[in-house]
């Protein structure tokens, strides 16, 4: 606290108030915690000035939201405040009031601000409980058969997730489908049976399901249902994860027509060893056949870097729509070329769904 806080107490006061009231309002948690830190000008012993411009980030531009005056009014408490004052003048690492830290996590999980909804319920020790709640409310929507609804929940619990392993301390999990989506073609396919995508649907459901909730957590919570409730599940989800989707559907629809007039040619190729393709007297494909083909995986990605290796491809499109993983595969153009391209079982109705077929 700097000298001229000091002096005037009562605008310290109301300076910390407000700081306080607007990190939970916003479920700020990063902001708040700064407020208690060493590096905090509300720190008895900082000399900072709070009321310089450089912390103007700190304050709430809008003081008459409903939200805002609520917290503001929690922050107020007798109990509350003294609390905060006791904290900011203690010597070593502060305690955080609870009162705040929960609403701020509720109000977070409100603005979909997930992460910060985690670590401040995290915090309080209460973060898997809450997972647990909006898994049952997402179960509850399934016997209900409302999809949308179910995928609402398990996306919000997903958000919680906390990664224990992370380094140098706990974090919330960050998606990683990007690192993920290769490892499902990690096998060249040599025929259909090998291909993720020609699968039956409850096959691909339950691929589906292990990739994009790849936490011990989640595992098992769809068994019982029939598949018909499985599929209307997985498409919702794929769709919840990527507001882009039939966009991507549609680019998809262009690239299987290209890539479908090929088919005779792909199975050929897959039949011989790279060893033999190399040795073949004559190319499998004419030059403008090739550049097409090549150009599929980086029309898929919506990239312009070409001729990369598969796996490139296939990370940039998890990256940007998860699910698309499930739904291509890889094919050898030559002994030293691959790429990887769209390919659906004609009557799966996940694929129907999600648009990828009509």
């Amino acid at each position: 606290m700097s000298e001229t806080q000091a002096v005037d107490s009562a605008e310290y006061d109301a300076q910390i108030e407000e700081c306080l009231a607007y990190a939970v309002a916003e479920g700020d948690i990063v902001n708040f915690r700064l407020l208690f830190m060493p590096a905090s000008p509300f720190r008895e012993d900082s000399p900072e000035d709070a009321s310089t411009s450089k912390y103007d980030y700190l304050f709430p531009e809008n003081k008459d939201s409903e939200i805002y005056q609520r917290a503001l009014a929690l922050v107020q408490e007798n109990e509350i405040i003294s609390f905060v004052h006791e904290q900011l003048k203690r010597k070593g690492p502060p305690q955080l009031p609870w009162q705040l830290v929960l609403m701020l996590g509720d109000n977070a999980l409100r603005l979909g601000k997930y992460t910060a909804a985690a670590q401040a319920y995290e915090l309080l020790r209460v973060r898997r409980r809450i997972q647990e709640l909006f898994m049952d409310q997402g179960d509850d929507c399934l016997k209900k058969g409302n999809s949308a609804g179910a995928v609402q929940g398990y996306l919000i619990a997903l958000g919680l997730q906390y990664d224990y392993s992370a380094f140098p301390e706990p974090l919330p999990a960050v998606p990683d489908y990007h690192e993920r989506a290769p490892a499902l073609h990690s096998v060249y396919p040599i025929d259909s049976k090998q291909i993720l995508a020609l699968q039956e649907d409850s096959t691909l459901c339950k691929v589906a399901y292990n990739y994009l909730f790849p936490y011990a957590e989640f595992t098992g919570r769809l068994d019982a249902l029939s598949l018909e409730e499985r599929v209307a599940f997985t498409a919702a989800l794929i769709r919840g994860l990527d507001p882009d989707w039939d966009s991507f559907a549609a680019l998809y629809r262009n690239c299987l027509e290209q890539s479908d007039k090929q088919r005779s040619a792909f199975e050929k190729i897959n039949a011989y060893s790279m060893e033999v393709i190399d040795m073949l007297r004559d190319d499998p494909f004419d030059t403008e056949t090739l550049a097409e083909l090549k150009a599929i995986p980086q029309r898929l990605a919506e990239t312009d870097t070409p001729d990369q290796e598969w796996w490139h491809y296939v990370k940039i499109m998890a990256t940007h729509h998860p699910g698309s993983a499930l739904f291509i595969a890889r094919q050898r153009l030559t002994a030293t070329h691959e790429i990887v391209i769209p390919r659906v079982n004609a009557h799966s109705e996940l694929a129907k769904a999600l648009g990828l077929i009509i």
